[in-house]
C-alpha cells in the first residue's frame, strides 16, 4: 500500500513539475505527447490505490484488481482531455468515447473469459 501511494505521489509530482517548468511553445512536437502519457499514469497508479483502499477498507477482502476496467476508464478520460485540448470535444465526441470504451471493456472481458475456458 505504501509503494502505490509512494507511485502515484510521484507520478503526480512528475507530471506537475513538467506542466511547470515546460512552454508548450518552446517544445518539438513529439514532447507534445508527453504530458498526456504522465496523466494517464497518474490516474491509473490513482485508480490502483483506490482499489486498494476499497479493498482493505471497505469490503475487508483483497479482491482481485480491475486493471482492464482502470485502463478503459483512464485512457477515456485522457482521450477527452486530448479532445479538449484541440477544441474538438462536443457531447456527441463524449458521448462516442464513451460507447468505445463500453464495447470494448466488454469485448476483451468476453474473449478473457473465452480463453479461461479453454
Amino acid at each position: 500500500m505504501k509503494r502505490q501511494l509512494l507511485r502515484t505521489g510521484i507520478s503526480w509530482l512528475v507530471l506537475l513539475v513538467f506542466m511547470v517548468v515546460c512552454q508548450p511553445s518552446q517544445l518539438p512536437v513529439i514532447v507534445l505527447i508527453v504530458p498526456f502519457v504522465l496523466l494517464f499514469t497518474g490516474l491509473f497508479s490513482l485508480w490502483g490505490l483506490l482499489q486498494m483502499l476499497y479493498g482493505r477498507f471497505i469490503t475487508k477482502k483483497q479482491g482481485r484488481r480491475h486493471r482492464r476496467l482502470g485502463a478503459m476508464v483512464c485512457g477515456s478520460a485522457v482521450l477527452l482531455v486530448i479532445l479538449q485540448s484541440l477544441g474538438q470535444l462536443t457531447l456527441r465526441d463524449a458521448g462516442t468515447v464513451a460507447a468505445i470504451a463500453v464495447i470494448g471493456y466488454l469485448y476483451v472481458a468476453r474473449n478473457r473469459l473465452g480463453a479461461e475456458r479453454r
